[in-house]
């Protein structure tokens, strides 16, 4: 350690400890233990012994002493350290009441010192099958289920196999961290288990881990090469007595196969404070849980009025369970039913509603004509009324989430049992202005209706896992998306509103995909889930200097960097979510220019090793510059095949060419037939669309518009990449980018005949000062020339009396309409 790195560390020991006894009492005397670690003999969790040997390892590690663990406190040594509930903690007064959520207690007196909080080995219980093989847990859940319901509901537990942490060599892992006789301790007081559970709760670690953060020593990653571990040979008992509780109760990761994960992962975790959200939601409280309700072929079979009505047909197949009809009231009853069969025999304290993935909205007389999220929120609201009247202490969770991710003017105030989890509302990209007043005002709708402390939030982060390169896992990165600002931003908005906070991480097959980049901003959201008060900067300023060293200016200057240029706008989108990723080449370069200067200024020594773990997660510049070159050489060879589109000046389009749309596979021609005319006029962009069909009784006309039949036009002018418009049969629009409450202010018309339907767009542009000044509404670019074309496409989607949907398009993409590189060009002369 450097002569900065150890003044700075004795800086932070003595501002985070209280004022020490008259008399000094010492732990480690110059290097010589004077205290022992004392644990409870009989029925002592394993995550307390997890503590003790924690405790111990560090002290070791820091002054060289090692601490002796016993359950039977003698008079060898003078100061004594009790890590857990056991009856000398009880004697002393220090107990775990209220500790929930992984909250301790840190209390000292003139010879001793506790370190405890709650912790519970966790049983998994019956229905959690403990091998893959196991079918009997599901066998079960039918037996109890047939006198129930005469249908069948879907088993709705998961294998318990990936949520426990067993290694096969659990004795060498435990002793090749701990010393010989770790394994033995652990193995001891009623435990037999091998490892331990996802869902065991450690808040004495939490202690200990703090009380070890009061000593200098941080854990900024995973590993040895994590660890920030000072040395001094002299270790005090100072004075304390506080007791802390996390700001947010439920703060998990959602871990890919926990059980494959090396023991420094799932530590690591453990001691910056990460838990399970078990306490909160049990088993049943997981994501898209409504599906199990309807999931049953026998209810498919018995009452396909329970499932949207699509295109004519019930869905009774999507994604194998269907989809709901919201209107349904026989589906109202079997849910009401299944939760309180949830609550009653399973014991859940939480019951998940959220709808599936891909929820198409149903065409059926109650529901066509009513908003997305009036038919969600308002079926969960009314199933929340009704088990209010049975079980007020239980909850039932709802996911707000894409076409339903705002509330329903129609619900006034959601019962106090639902709870909503607020989802994947784009958190690297809260320091944009326009994207935070976006997702602040949609929060403080929904904490105006829910009640204190039943919003949670979850957010889907894989970008290091599929921003890869064209989504291959695993592929080195072109640039990171480091947001320790945002994350702290938003955690610290949440403070006191959303008391769970979960969401994924860059993992595949029980790895971390990049893990000297993501730690980064998963370090400060574990901080700023225990305490939202903090100051970033001075957490991120303490961080780049004890772990970086004599590169912390270097490193924080390129973390900074990454962080302020993520691409918030201009990006390509799918009905409005970007990746904040693409940025240009030469943005990515700068930052590589940062990492090797950091790197330099860190030389051969740990810090350029942990520098070096960044940089290794990163694809190598010469490779990155190729491939930026492959991709515009691409780009180029695909404009320059695009099909042109010609569209003249006026507002009248009767005498303009009629372009024809072509299959969006297998580009041959388009049956029955679509097509467009297109002009200019007056700084409006004019589309007159016309699309046969055959039998007209047959167009399914949806209030979502996407579950129907509709037209969509795909525009990327010179200032913005890009904007999307979908239309349906009778003009209602749907629109993305450049954010989500973005407005083209188009005029549609639509009008249907004998054997075809009709759209009519006029859609409003302007120059690049005005699109800055009102982002939100309106088409950024000037007329498209010869000299600055656009690149666009128009589309189709028919379902008209079809099992599978078509579409055409005028340059067929060949599967997404969210391709810009195979878009058509359009020029106005």
């Amino acid at each position: 350690m450097t002569l900065k790195q150890a003044l700075l560390a004795a800086l932070l020991l003595f501002a985070s400890r209280p004022l020490l006894h008259a008399a000094e009492t010492l732990l480690v005397d110059q290097g010589a233990p004077r205290a022992q670690i004392v644990i409870a003999a009989e029925n002592r969790p394993r995550m307390a012994t997890l503590a003790a040997l924690e405790l111990q390892r560090h002290i070791q590690a820091i002054s060289g002493a090692r601490l002796p663990i016993v359950t039977s406190p003698d008079a060898s040594l003078p100061i004594k350290i009790y890590v857990g509930k056991s009856p000398a903690t009880d004697k002393l007064g220090v107990t775990d009441k209220d500790l929930k959520y992984g909250a301790f207690r840190m209390v000292s007196g003139k010879d001793w010192l506790v370190l405890l909080g709650n912790d519970f080995n966790f049983v998994p219980p019956a229905y959690l099958a403990r091998k893959r093989s196991d079918k009997e847990p599901e066998l079960a859940w039918k037996k109890a289920v047939a006198e129930k319901t005469d249908m069948e509901w879907g088993f709705p537990f998961q294998s318990g196999v990936e949520s426990q942490w067993i290694p096969p060599k659990f004795e060498a892992t435990l002793a090749a961290y701990y010393g010989k006789d770790a394994a033995d301790l652990w193995l001891t007081s009623g435990n037999t288990t091998r490892g331990f559970e996802y869902q065991d709760e450690n808040g004495s670690l939490n202690a200990v881990c703090e009380f070890l953060r009061g000593l200098g020593v941080r854990w900024y990653m995973p590993g040895s090469l994590g660890e920030v571990v000072p040395e001094r040979k002299t270790i005090e008992l100072t004075a304390m007595n506080k007791t802390v509780f996390p700001d947010t109760h439920g703060r998990s990761w959602l871990w890919n196969n926990y059980a494959k994960f090396s023991f420094d992962d799932v530590l690591w975790a453990r001691r910056i404070g990460i838990n399970s959200p078990y306490q909160k939601l049990g088993f049943a409280g997981g994501a898209h849980g409504l599906t199990h309700v309807h999931s049953g072929e026998a209810m498919k079979k018995a009452h396909p009025e329970y499932y949207a009505l699509l295109g004519g047909k019930r869905d009774i197949e999507h994604r194998g369970h269907g989809t709901p009809c919201f209107s349904s009231e026989g589906l109202f009853q079997e849910t009401v039913n299944y939760c309180r069969f949830m609550f009653d025999v399973y014991q859940m304290p939480a019951v998940d509603l959220w709808p599936g993935d891909g929820l198409s909205h149903c065409g059926c007389e109650m529901c066509k004509e009513k908003p997305t999220p009036e038919l969600v929120w308002g079926f969960t609201e009314r199933v929340g009324r009704e088990l209010y009247k049975t079980h007020p202490d239980k909850l039932i969770t709802g996911g707000a989430y894409t076409s339903y991710n705002d509330t329903s003017d129609k619900v006034a105030k959601f019962t106090p049992n639902v709870a909503i989890k607020v989802s994947n509302s784009g958190r690297p990209k809260m320091n944009d202005p326009e994207h935070w007043a976006d997702y602040t005002s949609r929060m403080d709708r929904w904490k105006a209706k829910v009640a204190p402390g039943n919003i949670f939030r979850f957010e889907n982060n894989l970008y290091h896992l599929w921003g890869k390169e064209d989504g291959v896992r695993g592929a080195a990165i072109s640039y990171p998306l480091l947001h320790p600002r945002a994350m702290a931003k938003d955690l610290k908005y949440l403070k006191g509103v959303a008391l769970l906070g979960t969401g994924e991480v860059s993992q595949y097959r029980a790895k971390w995909q990049a893990m000297g980049l993501e730690h980064i901003t998963l370090y400060i959201q574990s901080r700023f889930f225990w305490n939202a008060d903090q100051d970033v900067n001075q957490v991120l300023d303490e961080y780049c200097t004890l772990f970086y060293g004599p590169a912390a200016k270097e490193m924080k200057q390129a973390i900074d960097f990454a962080e302020s240029n993520l691409a918030y706008k201009d990006v390509s989108r799918g009905r409005g979510r970007g990746n904040p990723m693409n940025v240009s080449l030469n943005t990515a370069l700068k930052f590589r220019d940062l990492l090797d200067k950091a790197k330099t200024a860190a030389g051969d020594t740990i810090y350029g090793q942990r520098i070096e773990a960044v940089i290794s997660d990163l694809q190598p510049r010469e490779q990155l510059i190729a491939k930026y070159q492959a991709k515009e050489q691409e780009l180029a060879e695909l404009r320059s095949k695009a099909p042109l589109a010609v569209g003249t000046v006026g507002a009248n389009l009767s005498e303009r060419p009629h372009y024809p749309l072509k299959a969006n596979r297998g580009n041959i021609k388009g049956v029955p037939e679509t097509t467009f005319q297109v002009g200019w006029d007056k700084n409006f962009l004019l589309l007159d669309i016309v699309c046969k069909e055959p039998d007209m009784k047959k167009i399914v006309v949806a209030n979502d518009v996407v579950s129907g039949d509709y037209v969509a036009v795909s525009m990327e002018t010179p200032n913005h990449t890009y904007y999307h418009l979908e239309v349906n049969p009778d003009g209602r629009l749907l629109e993305g980018a450049p954010s989500g409450d973005w407005k083209s202010l188009a005029d549609v018309k639509a009008d249907k005949g004998a054997d075809f339907w009709r759209v009519q767009l006029r859609i409003p542009t302007v120059g690049e000062a005005e699109a800055e000044a009102d982002p939100k509404h309106r088409v950024a670019g000037t007329m498209p020339t010869q000299e600055a074309p656009w690149f666009f496409n128009v589309g189709r989607l028919r379902l008209a009396g079809l099992e599978k949907p078509e579409q055409q398009a005028f340059s067929p993409t060949g599967g997404s309409w969210h391709i810009p590189a195979k878009f058509g060009k359009l020029e106005i002369k």
